[in-house]
């Protein structure tokens, strides 16, 4: 099981008599250790059974081992993508089991091994009988799930599989049958129903879901994430550290945290890395590397929420939850039901590290820090010390290459001098290495020339700084230039575009120097085009950068900051043409200018590089340049508001405001004020968002910048829009439109008719919203903006499921969502919550919810709170359509929490008017009535008549029940007055229930 750690006498007294085993039971072990060698000296080169202290060890290659070669198989078939090719290798995986695990032995340990063991090779069965349904059921495929689900007759994954290929295969009353028998199974012996999965499964073969059924034969298979850099192929010893780390990591009942700490240089990162490849193949889901930079000079060290996003993001969650809590929760949840192996390197305390670790086992986290982590409860610790003097002999050695070694005295006095640190004697070693007329005896001559710098190793962290100098001599005069200027980099990675601008030089040019560079490991390159220094080397570069002349240093980083600033806006250009933006107003000091070629390389490229750009961007306020600061904040204003990174856009615009301000450039400030206006409206922060549009309204009408004028005028309308204030949001987009069909805005006018649009729906005058929507899509498809056609559809959609009209909603819905396939996380929250409300009025309250909660979860993540609370009021009536009252009304109340907090009123009357609804249901009716007392009053003073008539209508059926006739009718009629006007569904159901000769009167 665990070749290469040792496993005492006493290890097998207790697992295999359970802590009580016979008499001479020593003796039996060694006997059968004994006979165990005998078939293996012939059988494979390298396979052996070695003494240890107090006990043995199987030293061979894993690969040997048929267990481990299964889970490496088991571990390649899920990163293939493609599904022939991973069947094969289940297949193979699968063909190295020879009956039951640990046959014949007996007690805990064994049945507890025996189990885990069973359980794997079960998990990879049904990951290959998922992918071989895809490609075709066959009748050995149904024989093998018929068997297997015979044996685990309550293991719901191995039923929805039986269910699929049935369905799959033509037999769906099987698959109905298949479900039906499980659900009696369970309902006797676990006393549960069948989980979701199964049940949504099951409603869908009911329906007969086609989407069930095999397009064609190609599925593509999940790619566990691997981001760990690669393995040191000179890594030397540290035997005695491995084995306890390797004995630890093995148990399946806690998590398993390991802790590395130890000096600067002394290979922390090494050896977790090392052990993380060692560690792979039991890991299968995923392996995960991330640099916490606790010791980086030119970044910030991360802060546990930071982290959690990086993470979140390497497991491809999107969008990241806001807060630390919510992404706590989000990281713990994505890891409840993976074996993950994760590196978190470089941490600065427990603080930092305590949000990142697993809630429940099954995974190995790996921590490297210069401190020790003793406020980490449960933590096993390893101090790493240099290595001993053989193994850094060896290490010298295998980096330069036996025959250039020489004599070994000469060695043991290099690494010596190196204070047998693992990157002091890198370094040096691959000086040596190039230069091929030297002899270790000249070396150690140049070390001991300069042994007080050596002799500094020992001392504070400059001790390795001698090692890099003399790395760094080893580079021709250009190439020094290049690592000096390099380092002056303000992001936390580099790519050969941003190389070329901080070396003044071609792409090709850069491209040559990273790639010295790399050789010489001065820098690292973990991911493919991206590269990065140590923290370390960074800050010896960075001090390097002090000594150079100021004229160099500054012209350098105005290169880096024109790169990112001019790259930026070339990309803001290509996937926004028609935002309104400000002239960047710096002169380039590049060559060329940035080139972007289509939307999908511009979204690609902002995507890469945001982290970079914010970091450039504080780097800039920071240290005075403000224009590129606060004109960078403005350039990817449009991109942060879209995609949902608002806590970002807020501190970036708050400073570009500041900046502006201090500069005296009031136009300049406007914007920014505008651009800060619309993250703060649409993270539900109205008040401050009115008085940023004021005092950015104020100074654009000084200036006369109608169209900036006429952005700020629909920002005020926007968020008095979202606090119900009808009239006067109409008025601020009255005047907006007049603005820009005075200056021929044609894309601008379509934005403000859509906002028209919406309070003329939110009055109930749908034929006014239809006909601006309609002016509204054809202005947008004349100019050629798909995003804001799927703008429109959408809002086009809404008033036709208000109107009742399902079909054509439907239709517009699948419009919006085709015409722009780069959809964002807002907009795509947004087509979930729209599309969850049409299955409800069809009364598919299944499909609605789970529509729903999706779009609940991607509001809450991006904190958009006023659309949160309209799907929390949308949830508690679909949960209440299908009797789920008491859920139903904790869904209301929180949406009521949200609304009344950030002043949404038109979201607080339909809270208060659905609680009405649930008191009533539960014969409270005089509570009932007081709700829609608050929900009518509210209704009327904002003007929403839809709100007010069926508020109105709920109010006359609790005045009947209790008794009070006249007052009921009259509210009826009232409610019935409104919806004709509105001409809605609502309508007839109304007369129907006032009608004495139906049956709807009579209930």
């Amino acid at each position: 099981m665990s070749p290469g750690t040792p496993v005492t006498v006493e290890s097998f007294l207790r697992k295999l008599w359970d802590g009580s085993p016979p008499n001479k039971a020593r003796d039996l072990v060694h006997q059968s250790i004994s006979r165990l060698r005998k078939p293996l000296k012939g059988v494979e080169e390298g396979v052996r059974i070695e003494r240890s202290s107090g006990g043995y060890v199987l030293e061979t290659d894993r690969r040997n081992i048929d267990y481990h070669r299964f889970r490496s198989l088991h571990t390649r078939a899920r990163a293939v993508t493609d599904a022939g090719e991973a069947v094969r290798m289940y297949k193979e995986a699968a063909g190295l089991w020879r009956g039951e695990p640990l046959a014949g032995l007996s007690g805990a340990w064994v049945t507890s091994t025996r189990r885990k063991l069973e359980e794997e090779l079960l998990r990879a069965a049904a990951d290959r009988i998922g992918l071989e349904i895809a490609q075709g059921v066959t009748a050995d495929l149904l024989a093998e799930l018929d068997d297997l689900v015979n044996r685990f007759p309550l293991d719901e994954k191995l039923i929805e599989l039986l269910m699929l290929a049935l369905y799959s295969g033509g037999r769906r009353v099987d698959a109905i049958g298949a479900f039906r028998r499980a659900r009696d199974r369970l309902a006797t012996e676990v006393g549960t129903e069948p989980g979701p999965t199964l049940q949504t499964l099951f409603q869908r073969i009911l329906q007969g879901d086609r989407a069930l059924l095999p397009a064609e034969p190609r599925p593509t298979v999940r790619k566990s994430p691997n981001n760990l850099p690669r393995d040191t192929p000179t890594f030397t010893g540290r035997a005695a550290e491995l084995g306890p780390m390797m004995v630890a990591q093995a148990r399946d009942d806690v998590v398993t945290v390991i802790a590395i700490d130890g000096m600067p240089g002394v290979g922390k990162t090494a050896l977790a890395v090392h052990l993380a490849h060692q560690l792979a193949g039991d890991h299968p889901d995923g392996l995960l590397f991330l640099d916490l930079h606790a010791h980086d000079a030119r970044r910030e060290r991360m802060d546990p929420a930071t982290a959690l996003d990086r993470l979140l993001r390497d497991l491809g969650v999107s969008p990241i939850p806001e807060g630390l809590e919510e992404r706590t929760t989000a990281w713990r949840t994505q890891l409840a039901h993976r074996r993950m192996l994760i590196v978190l390197d470089d941490a600065a305390g427990h603080d930092q590290i305590r949000p990142l670790l697993p809630g429940v086992p099954g995974c190995l986290v790996l921590i490297t820090s210069r401190k020790r982590l003793a406020g980490l409860d449960g933590v096993r610790s390893l101090s790493l010390d240099a290595l001993p003097p053989e193994d850094a002999v060896t290490l010298f050695t295998r980096i330069v290459e036996p025959q250039r070694a020489g004599r070994a005295e000469d060695v043991a006095t290099v690494v010596r001098l190196c204070g047998y640190l693992p990157l002091a004697i890198a370094l040096v070693g691959n000086r040596y290495r190039h230069r091929p007329a030297w002899t270790v005896a000249d070396l150690v001559e140049l070390l001991e020339r300069t042994d007080r710098l050596l002799g500094e190793i020992w001392a504070e962290d400059r001790r390795v700084s001698a090692a890099f100098e003399l790395s760094f001599r080893d580079l021709d005069a250009y190439q020094r230039q290049a690592f000096r200027r390099l380092g002056l980099h303000p992001g936390v990675d580099l790519t050969p575009p941003s190389a070329a601008a901080l070396l003044g030089s071609s792409r090709a040019e850069a491209e040559k120097i990273l790639d010295a560079l790399l050789d010489h490991h001065l820098i690292m390159e973990p991911r493919r085009g991206r590269y990065t220094f140590h923290s370390l080397l960074r800050e010896y570069a960075v001090g390097l950068s002090d000594r150079a002349p100021e004229a160099e240093t500054t012209a350098t980083i105005r290169r880096a900051l024109d790169h990112f600033l001019y790259t930026a806006d070339a990309a803001d250009r290509m996937l926004y043409p028609f935002r309104g933006r400000a002239p960047l107003g710096i002169p380039s000091s590049l060559g060329a200018r940035p080139s972007i070629r289509s939307p999908a390389e511009a979204h690609a490229w902002l995507d890469a590089e945001l982290e970079n750009l914010l970091l450039v961007a504080r780097y800039a306020a920071d240290n005075g340049w403000w224009q590129h600061a606060a004109t960078l904040a403005h350039v990817l204003s449009r991109h942060l508001y879209l995609w949902a990174h608002w806590a970002a856009a807020t501190r970036l615009h708050t400073r570009a405001v500041t900046m502006w301000r201090e500069m005296g450039d009031r136009p300049a400030m406007a914007r920014a004020l505008a651009d800060l206006t619309a993250v703060r409206r649409r993270t539900g922060h109205y008040e401050e968002a009115l008085r940023s549009a004021a005092e950015a309204l104020e100074i654009q009408r000084a200036a006369r910048d109608d169209r900036v004028v006429a952005d700020l005028l629909d920002e005020h309308g926007l968020v008095h829009g979202f606090r119900s204030e009808l009239d006067v949001a109409f008025g601020y987009h009255q005047q907006a439109l007049e603005l820009r069909q005075r200056d021929g805005d044609r894309h601008g006018e379509a934005g403000t008719l859509n906002y028209l649009a919406k309070i003329d729906f939110e009055r109930g005058d749908y034929a006014k919203a239809a006909e601006r929507l309609d002016t509204a899509l054809a202005l947008y498809h004349e100019v050629g903006d798909p995003r804001g056609e799927q703008m429109t559809l959408n809002n086009t959609a809404h008033l036709d499921e208000r109107r009742g009209d399902y079909t054509a909603a439907l239709r517009h819905y699948e419009e919006a969502e085709s015409v722009d396939p780069m959809v964002s996380p807002p907009n795509r929250a947004t087509l979930l919550n729209n599309v969850a409300e049409i299955y409800q009025r069809l009364d598919r309250h299944a499909e609605a919810l789970e529509q729903y909660r999706r779009a609940l979860t991607a509001y809450h993540d991006i904190g958009d709170r006023q659309s949160e609370a309209r799907v929390l009021n949308n949830i508690g009536t679909c949960l209440a359509h299908i009797g789920k009252e008491r859920e139903a009304l904790i869904n209301y109340q929180k949406a009521l929490h949200i609304a009344v907090e950030i002043s949404a009123r038109g979201d607080e009357v339909q809270a208060l008017r659905n609680i009405g609804v649930v008191h009533h249901r539960a014969k409270r009716y005089e509570i009932a009535r007081s709700y829609y007392e608050k929900a009518l009053e509210h209704a009327q003073a904002i003007g929403d008549i839809y709100q007010e008539a069926r508020t109105l209508d709920d109010l006359g059926v609790t005045l009947a029940r209790v008794g009070e006739h006249a007052k009921a009718e009259a509210s009826f009629r009232q409610a019935l007055d409104y919806y004709e006007q509105l001409n809605v569904p609502e309508a007839d159901t109304l007369r129907r229930r006032l009608d004495p000769r139906s049956d709807v009167a009579e209930s």
